[in-house]
């Protein structure tokens, strides 16, 4: 059966998902792309998946749905005058399925390790390339703030090129909840002053290192928290960098320390 009209129950329930609200509501999210769906498919699968009536006969679609089928994911076929409308992107690949959010909401039980706090970032494109810089250099896990951009927005989700399914991820609704860590990890923020410059500082085994806000940088609260401050060197002429970049000089200057 294929899926012809925008007034069809299934496409109106997925539609749906292009809206936070409703992903929050159903606690599921989309993804996009023929070769971050083939990744996903190795950590987890989907609860349905969309398919244009362009791409049915696509090698690299029919696998795909061979392996979806074998695990009983529900697929479904969409016109491709109406699929576009589904998807969040410009140029669609014709293909979109539809996952159970991934996040933890509790760090009690976290582990010894590495991991990222983000307080309060912004921009999709910067969580989404340190989601994928952080499984690049090992990172334990990454902690979000409740006020830091919403980690199923498409954009993150495509930026993390798959990511996202293969590194733990945590999202606490107070920032004091850090404070519970201070036991087993060291808690490090990055600052301009009073800080120690990252090519001198001797990483522990067992940290969290906060990167900031864009324009404001590490929220006064976390600050407090924080046992050690440090600092990325850089020419005089400019005072930040983007927050992607920079998480990501720490992150390889951490594995380093490995």
């Amino acid at each position: 059966m294929i899926i012809e009209s925008t007034d069809n129950k299934n496409y109106k329930y997925l539609k749906g998902f292009l809206n936070k609200k409703q992903r929050q509501k159903e606690r599921i999210f989309l993804v996009e792309g023929i070769k971050v769906i083939e990744e996903s498919l190795k950590e987890t699968m989907p609860l349905y998946t969309v398919i244009s009536t362009k791409i049915m006969e696509n090698e690299d679609i029919k696998n795909i749905i061979e392996k979806l089928e074998e695990k009983n994911s529900k697929v479904l076929f969409i016109s491709e005058k109406i699929f576009n409308s589904l998807s969040d992107t410009e140029h669609s690949q014709g293909i979109i399925s539809y996952y159970r959010f991934l996040h933890s909401e509790s760090i009690n039980s976290l582990k010894s390790g590495r991991y990222l706090f983000l307080d309060d970032l912004k921009d999709p494109g910067n969580l989404g390339g340190i989601i994928r810089s952080a499984e690049a250099f090992n990172i334990n896990g990454i902690i979000l703030s409740k006020e830091t951009v919403d980690i199923y927005n498409p954009k993150v989700i495509r930026s993390t090129m798959a990511s996202i399914f293969r590194l733990p991820i945590y999202i606490i609704s107070e920032k004091s909840e850090i404070l519970q860590l201070k036991d087993k990890f060291k808690i490090i923020s990055t600052s301009l002053e009073k800080s120690t410059s990252i090519f001198e500082y001797d990483f522990p085994e067992s940290l969290v290192l906060t990167i900031g806000n864009e324009a404001h940088g590490v929220s006064e609260e976390v600050f407090s928290y924080s046992d050690d401050f440090i600092k990325i060197p850089m020419s005089s002429k400019i005072n930040s960098l983007n927050a992607n970049v920079a998480a990501s000089i720490c992150m390889y200057e951490m594995s380093k320390n490995d």
